[in-house]
């Protein structure tokens, strides 16, 4: 994302908001705790950090493929255990029909 401009809210609750603003109408938007005096420069920088952070220390890509391929195991396993149904035939009525 190419970013075009950054705004910076300070709310009365101490959240500071930081938006990046990107071509298209693409934007990435970081809320955070930090003192109300905080400069807009160092809130940018501060949001910048965070965004890093999830980035790298997220759920790592291996970690996410390990998972799918092992819930794609069990499922598969839980496939190939479950016997064959045969067709049933007959008149059937609901237990809870009302008269």
């Amino acid at each position: 994302m190419q970013i075009t401009d950054t705004n910076v809210t300070k709310g009365n609750d101490g959240k500071v908001t930081v938006e990046f603003n990107g071509e298209g109408g693409e934007f990435i938007s970081v809320r955070m705790a930090a003192p109300l005096d905080l400069q807009d420069e160092a809130s940018v920088h501060h949001a910048k950090e965070l965004m890093v952070q999830v980035a790298t220390f997220g759920i790592p890509d291996e970690a996410f493929v390990l998972a799918q391929a092992s819930a794609e195991e069990n499922k598969e396993g839980i496939i190939e255990d479950v016997p064959e149904a045969t067709p049933t035939t007959g008149s059937f009525s609901s237990p809870n029909t009302v008269g």
